[in-house]
């Protein structure tokens, strides 16, 4: 039979904006179903959690109810759960509360492990080799080519399986001026022989056997793409939606928006939806926002002015067909960073020019 494991990571509860009551929702009803009660594993790729949190919060009391419902529905149906730890400042260590609530079960323990160092684990049943890497885990790939390879050496194998890291590729953050560390896609593609699953960039996307799951949840307008969870039977690995995924949404205001075709957009969302207007400062509904606001009570709305002046010169933009070619796998899943890629490199352009450039692949 062949190996059916589900990944999801940056589940974030606790977090400040999307509710935690809606992310342990959307857990139960995207992930813990009875189409994958015949889960051998069960991983949770970090930042579990988004801050620290207070014991007497209702997050926390929220946590530790959907903690259940994962550790009685892993025994129910006899699935591996497995948990590593995300980014320091999301986690601090809680997903504690997930080992210390199973050891409280008695006979009715989950098979769990909770990964807080660089390892490799060997899942027998499964005859498997699992490496597992928390963000931040060292800022220097020698190091950790290093420790993995002594790792590999104690397994006597010279490869693993599958990994299950925390952190960024190399390949996501192409073309962003970023300086942090990354994960060097060659070096894991040569010493995995499956799939390769990271958390922490919050957006869907594919690169040979790497598959970045995103997050289960809308965090953000800067998120406003699907989300979900990844499941893989066998060498099949297919991202599953989740259709309930919390809404920010950005819209567009022109001259032409009245406040009926306002209320028509806006009405379509259920209540507590984050709604983000872009418009010029000249607008009647920046000058009036605070009544916009009132009349939306409902509703989070927010704006995003935009200067009209900053879009009438633009200097032509050069795009590389090849690369768009190359890359159409992703096309359905990061179209905005993928026209980032082939066109910033490419173009010096002005903070002016590239607000307006932003603007324009909005509509992906």
């Amino acid at each position: 039979m062949s190996f059916k494991y589900a990944v999801t990571s940056d589940i974030h509860l606790g977090h400040r904006k999307t509710p935690t009551t809606h992310i342990a929702n959307s857990f139960r009803t995207c992930i813990l179903t009875q189409q994958n009660s015949d889960l051998d594993v069960l991983f949770i790729a970090g930042d579990l959690f988004d801050r620290l949190l207070d014991a007497n919060s209702k997050e926390v009391l929220t946590s530790i109810e959907l903690i259940n419902h994962i550790l009685n529905y892993c025994f129910h149906h006899g699935i591996k759960l497995r948990v590593l730890e995300g980014t320091p400042s999301h986690d601090w260590n809680q997903s504690q509360l997930v080992t210390k609530l199973n050891e409280m079960r008695g006979e009715r323990q989950v098979d769990l492990k909770y990964f807080q160092v660089l390892d490799i684990e060997y899942m027998v049943e499964e005859n498997k080799y699992i490496l597992y890497i928390p963000d931040e885990w060292t800022h220097n790939h020698a190091t950790i080519e290093k420790q993995i390879a002594e790792k590999l050496q104690s397994h006597g194998i010279a490869k693993v399986d599958l990994a299950i890291l925390h952190g960024q590729c190399e390949y996501q953050v192409a073309g962003i001026p970023y300086q942090g560390f990354r994960y060097n896609e060659t070096y894991f593609l040569n010493i995995v022989k499956g799939f390769i699953h990271i958390g922490h960039y919050h957006t869907y996307s594919e690169f040979d056997r790497i598959r970045a799951n995103g997050s289960l949840e809308r965090l953000g307008h800067g998120q406003e793409e699907d989300k979900g969870y990844v499941r893989v039977d066998g060498d099949n690995c297919v991202f599953h939606v989740n259709k309930n995924a919390f809404i920010y949404k950005t819209h567009r205001v022109t001259a032409k928006t009245t406040l009926v075709k306002l209320d028509d957009l806006i009405y379509r969302y259920p209540k507590e939806a984050y709604i983000r207007l872009q418009l010029p400062k000249d607008h009647p509904f920046n000058i009036n926002f605070n009544e916009i606001k009132l009349r939306y009570m409902d509703y989070n709305v927010d704006r995003l002015v935009k200067e009209e002046k900053e879009v009438t010169s633009v200097k032509d933009i050069s795009l590389d067909v090849e690369l768009i070619g190359y890359n159409l796998h992703a096309i359905d899943t990061d179209v905005k960073q993928l026209l980032r890629d082939s066109i910033l490199p490419k173009n010096n352009f002005s903070p002016a020019e590239l607000r307006y450039f932003e603007s324009i692949i909005e509509v992906f």
